[in-house]
């Protein structure tokens, strides 16, 4: 008899661009991924859509609304299968400017600088799903 591996916990991530440029984020912690770039988002909690989860994140980790939009790339298996990272592109409403709130450093990278900085590596992939967003913005 085998025991039924529980659904994987969604992680949510949000592509934000504006301008031609994606937001990349720096961890500062925990210290094993610490400097290395992320898009915003976390978990999805019980009983939340992805996009409710996506626009809380935003707001939590950057100070700002957000409209959340088409996905980006496939879902990404994370932790032996714990978990899925899913990615939606978006953009921020308004005149908000995003704060980096739980992040050491955000920067807006263009196309030609999507290399510029080590993503962690379930991020890759979306990331080599980026420039035909952003040259078409």
């Amino acid at each position: 008899m085998h025991t039924e591996r529980s659904a994987p916990v969604t992680i949510v991530g949000a592509a934000i661009i504006a301008a031609g440029r994606v937001l990349a984020c720096a961890r500062s912690d925990p210290p094993q991924v610490a400097g290395m770039w992320e898009f915003p988002g976390g978990k999805v909690e019980p009983g939340e859509s992805e996009v409710a989860a996506l626009v809380r994140e935003c707001a939590e980790e950057l100070g700002v609304r957000v409209e959340v939009g088409e996905r980006v790339g496939a879902d990404i298996p994370m932790a032996d299968g714990r978990f899925v990272l899913k990615v939606y592109a978006a953009r921020i409403l308004g005149d908000d400017l995003p704060q980096p709130l739980e992040h050491a450093e955000l920067r807006w990278l263009a196309a030609d600088e999507l290399d510029s900085v080590p993503w962690l590596p379930a991020d890759a992939p979306i990331v080599a799903a980026l420039p035909p967003l952003l040259n078409g913005s």
